[in-house]
């Protein structure tokens, strides 16, 4: 299972996004945004990388501000895609 993050620009969007992952049946967690990734928002969500179209198939449903999404390359977090 390689992981994967979705970090939006506001702690009230990462919440909002929690409904629409739900939705989606996304299984996904909540954590804390690693420090090396810019934003306003100290919240991701953690989901297996397996689930990127239906996490971006939520993020459309939502019309959410997605700043982007990232994969667990070893110790890094590679950014995958940004809006």
């Amino acid at each position: 299972m390689s992981l994967c993050i979705a970090v939006f620009e506001t702690t009230h969007e990462t919440l909002r996004a929690e409904d629409f992952f739900r939705a989606r049946d996304v299984k996904f967690r909540p954590v804390l945004k690693p420090r090396k990734i810019g934003s306003a928002c100290r919240m991701a969500l953690q989901f297996d990388c397996g689930e990127m179209e239906k996490a971006l198939a939520a993020v459309g449903d939502g019309a959410l501000s997605l700043m982007a999404f990232y994969r667990k390359d070893e110790d890094e977090w590679v950014k995958t895609y940004a809006r």
